[in-house]
């Protein structure tokens, strides 16, 4: 997962802006312009629900092995399972 600065630039996880941004607004939060708080909080909520993964259904996690969850991993089908493959009757295999 990326993270995303207010101005757009994609940050490291231990970051809260860039630091052009940090150089222009600073880093106190109350210092910043309205708009820039309330663009920065709907950032941060954004971030913090991807890393939690409160947008999957039950369907589509599993455990962990550590008492949390992970989304399940997608299968990869090998060998001859190609589309082509799907329609053909199953003696032709």
């Amino acid at each position: 997962m990326t993270k995303e600065c207010v101005c757009g630039v994609e940050i490291a996880d231990n970051r809260t802006l860039c630091k052009e941004c940090a150089e222009v607004y600073g880093i106190n939060p109350h210092e910043w312009p309205e708009w820039f708080r309330w663009k920065f909080n709907d950032l941060r909520r954004e971030h913090v629900s991807n890393i939690s993964h409160n947008h999957l259904r039950l369907d589509d996690i599993e455990p962990n092995g550590s008492g949390g969850y992970r989304p399940k991993r997608e299968v990869a089908l090998r060998g001859c399972r190609t589309e082509t493959h799907l329609y053909e009757e199953r003696g032709n295999h």
